[in-house]
C-alpha cells in the first residue's frame, strides 16, 4: 500500500488548520527563544492557539473552551499617536527621541508576539522626511501598523464635508508619501460637529479609529447616549470617552454611511472600529468609560492596569457576539515605551500573550482588523 498520497493529503489538511479566522493577516508570533511548534504537531505552543491551530489547541488552559473554528475572531490592537502637538519637525533630537521610545515599544512587542499601530499627525511624518529617516516605512517592515492621526475637528466650525475632507486628505497625503496608500487605510480621531465619516471617506481613507465622545458632536442630541450629551458637556468632559458609550456596540467594527449615528447603514462609506478600552495606565481607574475615574495628575502603569484589562477582556470574551468580527483597543503613547516602564511593558506583553495562546484573543494592526472585517463579512 502506498502510503506517500495519503500523507501528503494529511499534511495539507493540517496546515490549513492553522489559517487566520476572518480573512486578516495578523500574526502571532513566539517569543524569542521559544521556537514556534508547526500545527499539528499535537504540542500547543508558541503562536498556536484554539483559533489558528485547534488540531493541538482544542480548548482553553482555563478548562472551557474559548469557540469553534467558524468563530469570528477577538482582535487585540493597540493605538500610538504622534501628536499635532510634538515637534519632530522642528528639533531633530525630539525626532530621534520618538524614534528611540518606538523601537523599544516594537522590541517588546516582537518579542511576545504583538502588534503595535503608530499613527502619525504631521509634524512627525514632515520629520520623517526633513531628516532623511523614513521610521514609518520601517515600522510596516516590520510588521507593525502604521496609520494617520487626524488631530482636529474637535473646535472647528461647520462646513460642507468635501470642505472638511481636506483636513483629513492633508494628514493622509504626507503618510502615504512615506508608506504608500496601500498601506495607510485608517485615520485616528477628525471627530467634532462636522461629517467625519463623509469628509474621511472622501479624502481616501477606509476606516476609523480612535472614536470617542467627541465624535457624537456629529449628531443630533437623540442619537447620543441621553440628553445629558449637550455640546458644551462633550467640549468640557466626555470628549475623550471611549465611543460608542456602550462597550457591546463600540467592540464591532460597522459600515457607515454619515455621522448622524453609530448606527450601521446599508450602504457604507467607511468602517467605523472602534473597540477603544481607554490608555492601558488608565485600565483600573477606569479612565475612558462613562463614570469612570481620572488621572491626575497622571496615571502610572501599574500591574493593577494590567490585571485589570485582563478580567476586562475575559468578560467580553464570554459575552460577546461570535458571530462578529469584534476588537479591543488599548492606547499606548510613545513616552510610555522607555525602560522605566520595562517591567509593565513586559507584564502587559506576557499576560496578552497567554490569552492569545489560550485563543482567546489574537494580535492585529488595526488596518489587518479593518481588511479581516471586509472579508469576514463578504
Amino acid at each position: 500500500m502506498k502510503k506517500g498520497p495519503l500523507v501528503f493529503v494529511l499534511l495539507i489538511i493540517l496546515l490549513s488548520a492553522c489559517s487566520l479566522p476572518g480573512g486578516g493577516s495578523a500574526t502571532q508570533t513566539a517569543a524569542p527563544g521559544k521556537a514556534g511548534s508547526p500545527c499539528g504537531d499535537g504540542v500547543c505552543s508558541g503562536p498556536e492557539n484554539a483559533q489558528n491551530c485547534p488540531a493541538d489547541c482544542p480548548s482553553s488552559a482555563l478548562g472551557t473552551s474559548t469557540g469553534s473554528a467558524g468563530d469570528a475572531p477577538l482582535y487585540m490592537t493597540t493605538m500610538t499617536h504622534m501628536e499635532h502637538g510634538f515637534d519632530d519637525d522642528e528639533n531633530q533630537a525630539v525626532f530621534e527621541q520618538h524614534i528611540q521610545q518606538l523601537t523599544y515599544g516594537m522590541d517588546l512587542a516582537d518579542a511576545y508576539g504583538a502588534r503595535l499601530t503608530i499613527e502619525s499627525e504631521q509634524p512627525f511624518a514632515i520629520a520623517n522626511t526633513k531628516w532623511s529617516r523614513n521610521f514609518m516605512a520601517e515600522i510596516a517592515a516590520r510588521g507593525h501598523g502604521v496609520g494617520t492621526h487626524c488631530d482636529f475637528g474637535f473646535r472647528d466650525e461647520v462646513m460642507p464635508p468635501d470642505k472638511y475632507s481636506r483636513f483629513f486628505a492633508e494628514n493622509k497625503a504626507l503618510v502615504d508619501a512615506l508608506v504608500g496608500a496601500e498601506n495607510n487605510l485608517g485615520c485616528s480621531g477628525g471627530g467634532g460637529a462636522n461629517d467625519w465619516a463623509l469628509a474621511a471617506s472622501m479624502a481616501g481613507f477606509k476606516y476609523l479609529d480612535g472614536i470617542v465622545g467627541m465624535h457624537y458632536l456629529s449628531m443630533p442630541l437623540a442619537n447620543r447616549p441621553d440628553n445629558t450629551w449637550t455640546d458644551d458637556y462633550i467640549r468640557s468632559e466626555g470628549y475623550h470617552m471611549n465611543a460608542p458609550v456602550d462597550l457591546y456596540q463600540r467592540i464591532y467594527p460597522f459600515g457607515v454611511a454619515n455621522a448622524q449615528d453609530f448606527v450601521a447603514d446599508e450602504a457604507p462609506v467607511i468602517v467605523v472600529s472602534s473597540g477603544e478600552m481607554g490608555p492601558l495606565v488608565g485600565m483600573a481607574e477606569g479612565v475612558g468609560e462613562v463614570g469612570g475615574g481620572q488621572c491626575r495628575p497622571e496615571c502610572v502603569l501599574t500591574d493593577e492596569d494590567v490585571n485589570a484589562l485582563v478580567a476586562k477582556i475575559m468578560d467580553i470574551n464570554q459575552k460577546r457576539d461570535r458571530s462578529r468580527v469584534a476588537k479591543l483597543t488599548v492606547y499606548i503613547p510613545a513616552a510610555l515605551f522607555v525602560e522605566e516602564n520595562g517591567d509593565g511593558l513586559r507584564y502587559f506583553f506576557s499576560q496578552m500573550q497567554s490569552l492569545a495562546q489560550q485563543g482567546i484573543i489574537t494580535w492585529a494592526t488595526q488596518k489587518q482588523v479593518y481588511e479581516a472585517y471586509v472579508a469576514w463579512n463578504q
